[in-house]
């Protein structure tokens, strides 16, 4: 890899971004140049850590001639980074690349790239395919790397530990919300730490009661004109405050997806008419395009589509993706002036505002409605402040009394934030862990075991690996009883289908109820794949039923018995996930029977973004399973398993699988081909372009005709 001499890392980071000095934060970072080595940062949202990313990969890539991973949690976030550092340093021909799909591959492509921007999944996929050029990676990041205290955490701990061992040169960067233990992190990776506290735009975090908003030793009168009249409580008032007073935009979390869709119908009325006529006329644009994501508009669709003619909208899972970036855009460019949002976008793609409020500290969790964490809260009021548009943000909490509201600036507004905890020991991840490490022998005795283990963050905080190694004995015996590792407790290795478990990023647990079910002598439907595949650990959470639903549920499962994969009088005593995993199987059966999907939303309640963020998983799961057939010789399946996973994809039935595979043909363009009597692709090539628009529309026609080669 060659480049031209370039002028020193720093000049180039402050040329790129546009700034004239570092901020403290990074120029402490910039005058011992810590980029170099392995580094903690950890500091508020929208502090510029990133930036530190940019200086430490330039100096990997520049100077050191060394690849660089850049691994964060969300796919939009790794696009996001990706997007931005390829506009500013594709000039210096460095090689960018992202990737994020495809856990079966070992990505061979990517040793031809300098810096490639991936999920935490993913990265611990390539690890587990054996990638070479892993081996020449100089630089981890690590972004948001408080994420070790979330389900994910195992994956980061253990990817970061095989990757140590890997590369014998690596150097970690650890990106981090501001955390009390980020010393206890920069420690296990042996790295220099950096904290701070630095905000380039002011943080002011208040709780609002009686027509003030009070902040720690000041308050703030809410005007009357917008307090006193409004009718709608508070959220209205605030809003008012921001969008009409200061001319700037409002962020609402609410805690679920019904109260976030509520709340912005609450204030689109208003918000409508605060808009003038020329933004009006940006956002039809935006509402054109969110009405249409689907074939055939929901009445989600609809709804939020008509939000948004208005400037407000809500976001949530329950959106399309091509939603929710809709969404996420308008509102960066100002045209949406109030977006409604569930929690998750607080740690998503980078959406500022300047105001950000909290109408609630509560949210549904194992135990009904619990108090979120500091740390939540935290995430959530670090979106206030635009940098280069706000001079400062503001976060506002309701309280619902005088008491409440000194509760809120006492535990929450000045609270200590959590410390970030190991989460190796969670016992269905720990399982999937050691199988892959047995898979890639980075263990095969009880002493490789130990060794690893004694790198992760898990030992660094608890020190005593007794109770750890005491979980990892009883499940290394677990994946010898299930086929997928051989030998014995004192030496071990994974067997073939062990290894090719491993790869697909399956549970093992999943791996072993598919295997077993396609090893059965059970009636082979449709049905039966369906509930094979929507059973399994990675569909979690499965459709909830309603104490309504249950009896007919239970005459529905009593009669398909034979089609199900398990021994169902067992079963309905030992899982009592029963139900919402046949309920789960249901939709599957109405989708690919193709019932449209507003349908689905009144008898299911299941939300398009929710649906197809399923169907993605179906997906790999039916691909995992066509593998998996494939190794232990299992040929009878190969057909109907392939067949179940092109309905999945498109939602039809049998006879329309060669129509959907031209480009442009969905669910419902193919069902009326069908029913125009166009039935394949030769009849479809043989259709004169007139009747095809007669059926289809012209345009559309004439994009089809040419996605065939005419």
């Amino acid at each position: 890899m060659q480049f031209e001499p370039v002028p020193e890392t720093e000049k180039i980071v402050l040329s790129a971004n546009k700034f004239e000095n570092f901020n403290p934060m990074q120029a402490k970072i910039v005058s011992e140049r810590l980029f170099s080595k392995s580094l903690v940062v950890s500091s508020p949202t929208a502090s510029g850590k990133t930036v530190i990313a940019e200086l430490a990969a330039l100096y990997s890539i520049l100077e050191k001639k060394q690849k660089v991973v850049y691994t964060c949690p969300l796919r939009a976030l790794a696009s996001e980074h990706f997007e931005d550092f390829k506009k500013k340093y594709s000039h210096l021909r460095i090689r960018f690349a992202l990737s994020t799909g495809d856990l079966d591959s070992s990505s061979a492509y990517l040793a031809n790239y300098d810096c490639i921007f991936t999920t935490y999944e993913k990265l611990n996929s390539l690890v587990r395919h054996n990638a070479p050029w892993l081996q020449g990676i100089g630089l981890l990041v690590v972004d948001e790397i408080h994420e070790i205290d979330s389900d994910r955490g195992p994956t980061i701990e253990v990817t970061v530990a095989e990757l140590r061992q890997i590369s014998t040169f690596l150097r970690v960067l650890g990106l981090s919300a501001t955390i009390p233990n980020a010393k206890e992190i920069s420690e296990w990776l042996s790295a220099e730490l950096v904290e701070s506290d630095y905000r380039p735009v002011p943080l002011k975090e208040g709780a609002f009661f009686g027509g003030k908003i009070f902040y720690s030793g000041a308050e703030e009168n809410i005007p009357e004109e917008n307090f006193g009249n409004t009718g709608s409580g508070p959220l209205l008032s605030i809003v008012k405050d921001s969008i009409v007073s200061r001319k700037k935009q409002a962020l609402v979390f609410a805690n679920t997806r019904k109260s976030a869709e509520s709340a912005a119908n609450s204030l689109a009325n208003f918000v409508g008419k605060t808009l003038s006529e020329k933004e009006k006329d940006s956002l039809s644009n935006f509402s054109g395009k969110i009405l249409n994501a689907l074939e055939i508009p929901t009445e989600q669709c609809r709804k939020l589509s008509s939000l948004v003619e208005k400037g407000v909208a809500f976001h949530h899972a329950g959106l399309l993706q091509k939603q929710r970036s809709l969404v996420e855009a308008a509102f960066r460019e100002n045209k949406i002036k109030v977006v409604c949002a569930t929690p998750t976008l607080a740690a998503g793609v980078n959406t500022p505002s300047h105001t950000v409020i909290i109408p609630s500290l509560f949210r549904y969790g194992s135990a009904g409605m619990e108090r979120i964490s500091v740390r939540d809260y935290k995430q959530m009021s670090g979106r206030a402040g635009r940098p280069k548009f706000d001079s400062e943000g503001r976060s506002i909490v309701f309280a619902r009394s005088d008491s409440d509201k000194d509760d809120v600036l006492e535990n929450f507004v000045n609270g200590e934030i959590e410390p970030v905890n190991s989460r190796l020991g969670i016992e269905p991840v720990l399982r999937m862990h050691l199988l892959s490490l047995a898979a890639n022998s980075f263990i095969f005795d009880l002493k490789s075991m130990e060794s690893f283990f004694s790198k992760t963050f898990y030992a660094k905080q608890f020190g005593n690996l007794h109770a750890l190694l005491g979980k990892t004995t009883v499940l290394i015996e677990q994946l010898r009883e299930m086929g997928f590792l051989e030998g014995s407790e004192s030496e071990f290795r994974a067997t073939k289908l062990g290894v090719r478990v491993s790869e697909l990023y399956l549970d093992p647990m999943s791996a072993f109820a598919i295997v077993h079910g396609l090893k059965s002598k059970r009636r082979f439907s449709d049905f039966f794949y369906l509930y094979l595949l929507s059973s399994t650990y990675e569909f979690f959470p499965w459709q909830s039923v309603s104490r309504k639903k249950e009896p007919e549920l239970w005459e529905q499962i009593s009669s398909r018995e034979g089609e199900l994969p398990i021994d169902l009088a067992r079963e309905q005593f030992f899982d009592s996930s029963l139900l919402p995993k046949f309920y789960s199987a249901l939709l599957l059966e109405a989708w690919v029977n193709e019932k449209p999907e507003q349908l689905l939303l009144e008898e299911f309640n299941v939300q398009p973004g929710i649906l197809h963020s399923k169907l993605n998983i179906c997906d790999w799961l039916a691909y995992s399973a066509f593998e998996l057939a494939k190794l232990i010789g299992a040929e009878n399946h190969f057909v109907p398993i392939s067949k179940i996973r092109r309905r999945l994809k498109h939602g039809i039935k049998e006879e329309l699988i060669g129509l959907c595979e031209v480009r442009g043909i969905g669910r419902v363009r193919a069902r009326r081909l069908w029913r125009s009597n166009v039935r394949s692709v030769s009849e479809l090539k043989k259709v004169d372009l007139k009747d095809l628009q007669r059926i289809l529309g012209e345009k559309v026609a004439e994009k089809i005709k040419e996605a065939i080669g005419q």
